[in-house]
């Protein structure tokens, strides 16, 4: 469970880069220059502004076997430049436990500890296939959102859902990952600090 929100950020700071980028129009080059003088001077803007207390709770199905149980993942403190977030999942087949510290900057993997070792951050680079704008329904309510699908070397197709202005954290709505199991998360609440 550890790499769903890793790869879920990976792919999404991919996603608005991509977008930033395309809504920009350069007139003529002296305009491009001036622009660039411009973003030079201008302080590096976080990736992550997450505030501690910040939850969300996800509803958790596998395949055939429909709803095994929640996650939980919570901001618990603030290290320097960096914010620790805390995933517990409370499965059929499992209980877990997942702390990633982040980067605020670029979101950068820094530390995983998971069920109390510490572990290699996650190097699984998305690659994207398609993104767009939708609104979607979950337990939590009705969001506009982007829609990203995509693939890695160790997943074979993710779709995921988010909306990280009106709710919390990466503002993962929903997740969908298939492989040799189909994995679904579904926002069912979260609370905003």
């Amino acid at each position: 469970m550890k790499m769903f929100s890793a790869l879920f950020l990976a792919v999404l700071t991919v996603a608005s880069v991509q977008n930033s980028h395309a809504d920009i129009t350069i007139i003529n080059p002296a305009t491009e220059a001036r622009l660039a003088q411009a973003l030079v001077s201008v302080a590096p803007y976080d990736l992550i502004n997450w505030k501690v207390g910040d939850t969300a709770t996800y509803d958790v199905k596998i395949g055939m076997f429909g709803n095994i149980g929640s996650m939980v993942k919570t901001v618990t403190k603030e290290e320097g430049a960096a914010v620790w977030v805390h995933q517990e999942a409370n499965l059929a087949i499992q209980k877990d436990t997942t702390d990633i510290l982040m980067n605020r900057a670029d979101g950068k993997v820094l530390k995983v500890i998971h069920n109390g070792k510490e572990e290699n951050a996650p190097d699984d680079k998305p690659e994207l296939i398609s993104q767009d704008t939708t609104e979607i329904t979950v337990p939590a309510g009705i969001f506009k959102c982007i829609h990203v699908v995509g693939k890695s070397k160790n997943i074979e197709k993710f779709e995921f859902w988010a909306n990280p202005r009106d709710t919390v954290m990466d503002g993962m709505l929903k997740m969908v990952m298939s492989g040799n199991m189909e994995i679904t998360m579904e926002l069912k609440s979260f609370t905003k600090n």
